[in-house]
């Protein structure tokens, strides 16, 4: 609810105004009133309010000049002046000082149902983009203003918990990532670093006849799709909103800790026991790349491709988490160039390499599209580069856009076009200067764009299934975040243009 405190010197206007709004904006909240400017004032550097009405002629300050006041110390708090027909002059001053609309006296409740209720569109709006930028903080490990989570998380407890697709979110290449943002009207906060992360922030109230943890696995049943890992972190404890920081941070630094490549994992943060920390270095893995070395070294490629495999199947038993992994596969890389005629691309190893754990979804997938970034330069160069042209590329896009609605994950287009997941991804940097996913969703959005234009009366949940989405609500948030806007206010652009 939007916070107001009204003043006036009159108690009978005082209790007008307060009425009106309790009847006929449930949206707003008068949590505070006033009798002159000065106290006004001061109550709204207390409570910091989203808005402040306010008579014009006043003992101590009038009206005027606390709506100066207002905008100069707190200038997102919006100010409406009331006015008797005789101060209407006088009032306009206040309209020049920067306050949002003026009211006269008397005041009909329709008259301030309508100011009210188009101020509301833009207050909405703006509590929208303040959880943004506080989500796009919490997340992100910077630090944010107490009271500003507690305005613009107004419940007092809430639950938490990650949903996670597939491999950690990629860091090297990390303007791949597309930014997932709820909808400005949702009261539940579904955030995601990318397209394949879920933070859900649940206020308490909202939960009704289950416990979180059993509404918060049956999510995670409706959106598993294909052959994807998915890792769930949950608590399945209420917090107060004053502990939204520490538990948001709780649940990433755990993510990155347990997630394990092609490991379905339900996991609850309130296990003392979770938490570990990554032990990199050791004499066995010492050993092992030893070992691994003088296969290498060699030339016994056939020996070193069947130890790799037993070696990965072996690290999934035992659990070993990505980061664990990642670490172990630069290790690998570096032992392999070492004995290469012609040295690695670092930068394009690396998206290779990230790649690899972003879209493998066993650890099968994984350890083959390692090999392959490995021996790239190791096999016969003319079979490597022989689909290696633009003539080839632009044949999957144009398979990519007559198939839209369909599903079309790297694995299902590998398949099709008989790639590698490796190989795939390298033609997309190298033509596109985007990952697969990136470069899909651009092309999803457009699409959607133009059935739009074309056909304004169309449901989304339709336009949302003619590119492939088959959430209408996912579809809505990748929407806003491509284009700013919600689907339903780009339709409804669409029309008043039209």
């Amino acid at each position: 609810m939007f916070k107001v405190i009204v003043v006036d010197d009159e108690p009978s206007a005082l209790d007008h105004i307060c009425t009106i709004i309790k009847n006929k904006n449930p949206e707003y909240e008068v949590i505070g009133t006033a009798d002159n400017g000065l106290e006004a004032l001061e109550m709204t550097r207390s409570l910091e309010p989203d808005l402040v009405i306010s008579d014009v002629r006043m003992p101590l300050m009038d009206g005027i000049k606390l709506v100066s006041e207002i905008k100069n110390e707190l200038p997102e708090i919006f100010t409406i002046i009331v006015s008797g027909y005789q101060d209407f002059e006088y009032a306009k001053g206040a309209i020049q000082s920067g306050t949002y609309d003026y009211i006269l006296k008397p005041i009909l409740p329709s008259n301030m149902k309508m100011v009210l209720e188009k101020l509301a569109i833009i207050l909405r709006k703006n509590y929208f983009l303040e959880r943004k930028l506080i989500i796009h903080k919490l997340v992100n490990g910077k630090s944010c203003e107490e009271n500003k989570i507690q305005k613009y998380f107004p419940y007092k407890e809430y639950y938490c918990a990650i949903i996670r697709k597939n491999g950690l979110l990629r860091r090297f290449a990390a303007d791949s990532n597309v930014e997932i943002y709820p909808e400005s009207h949702e009261i539940m906060t579904i955030y995601g670093r990318d397209e394949m992360e879920s933070l859900y922030i649940l206020p308490k109230e909202l939960l009704v006849g289950k416990t979180f943890e059993e509404y918060i696995t049956g999510v995670k049943e409706k959106g598993k799709t294909n052959n994807q890992y998915i890792t769930l972190i949950y608590g399945n404890h209420s917090f107060p909103v004053s502990k939204l920081q520490e538990k948001v941070k709780e649940l990433y630094r755990t993510l990155d800790t347990v997630s394990v490549v092609g490991l379905n994992q339900v996991l609850n943060i309130d296990n003392p026991f979770l938490l570990k920390e990554i032990e990199f270095n050791s004499s066995a893995i010492k050993k092992v790349l030893e070992n691994l070395e003088c296969l290498v070294k060699e030339q016994q490629y056939d020996k070193f491709k069947k130890e790799l495999k037993r070696l990965y199947q072996k690290w999934l038993e035992e659990k070993k988490p990505q980061l664990w992994t990642e670490h172990i596969s630069h290790q690998i890389i570096y032992i392999v160039n070492k004995y290469n005629k012609e040295a690695f691309s670092l930068i394009e190893c690396e998206y290779m390499l990230e790649d690899t754990f972003f879209y493998a979804e066993t650890i099968e997938e994984l350890v083959d599209n390692l090999l392959e970034i490995i021996f790239k330069y190791v096999r016969n160069s003319e079979e490597y580069y022989k689909v290696d042209t633009i003539e080839f590329f632009n044949s999957i896009l144009l398979y990519l856009e007559n198939h839209l609605s369909e599903d079309l994950s790297l694995q299902v287009i590998c398949k099709k076009f008989t790639v590698s997941q490796t190989y795939l991804s390298r033609m997309f940097r190298k033509y596109t200067s985007e990952s697969f996913n990136q470069y899909l969703i651009s092309m999803r959005m457009n699409k959607a764009i133009e059935i739009m234009q074309n056909d304004s009366e169309k449901y989304i949940k339709d336009v949302a299934a003619m590119v492939g989405y088959y959430d209408q609500f996912y579809f809505s948030r990748v929407f806003r975040s491509y284009t700013g806007k919600c689907p339903t206010d780009y339709l409804v652009g669409i029309s008043l243009q039209g």
